[in-house]
């Protein structure tokens, strides 16, 4: 069942405006463009599913990976500190796609900053840097309160989710 709701969100998010960055009741997380605004990465929360994709602006994503909200590695702000960040991993057989995204919390119009970088094992085979001012959506809380809801619990004392601490 799982594997016929990925393809029918894989479907939705290909037949979709080029630009659209969540459809029906998804819930953005993420978005920016790198290039000067010739790529864009999106991350949305779609009931259980995380939904990745990324590609050239204004046309269909060139990739969309779909993934169960327990299956997506996520570093919650911490809670203190002047800055506020989190990240997200997705992963696609050896591959990872890190998401993060950095904002200071002590400037009222702080621009937020946002990354992806591209991994496979323990090699970086790519870094992007969202384009300034270009992130539009940065918060990955609805993933800690998917996960949560879920089961799993996440511990600060270890940095890591699990069924408790």
């Amino acid at each position: 069942m799982f594997s016929k709701y990925l393809l029918v969100v894989a479907a939705l998010c290909i037949g979709s405006a080029a630009n659209a960055r969540c459809f029906e009741s998804g819930t953005p997380m993420f978005h920016c463009t790198f290039e000067g605004g010739a790529k864009t990465v999106d991350v949305c929360l779609q009931g259980e599913v995380v939904v990745y994709s990324f590609g050239r602006t204004g046309r269909a994503a060139d990739m969309i990976l779909a993934r169960r909200e327990v299956g997506v590695p996520m570093t919650p702000w911490n809670g203190i500190g002047r800055s506020i960040s989190e990240e997200i991993t997705i992963y696609s057989g050896t591959y990872a796609y890190i998401l993060s995204y950095e904002m200071d919390r002590s400037v009222e119009s702080a621009a937020v900053s946002g990354r992806l970088i591209v991994g496979e094992g323990d090699s970086e085979l790519a870094e992007l840097t969202c384009d300034e001012g270009s992130v539009s959506e940065a918060d990955f809380y609805p993933l800690f309160e998917a996960k949560d809801v879920a089961g799993q619990k996440y511990c600060p004392e270890t940095f890591s989710w699990g069924s408790g601490c």
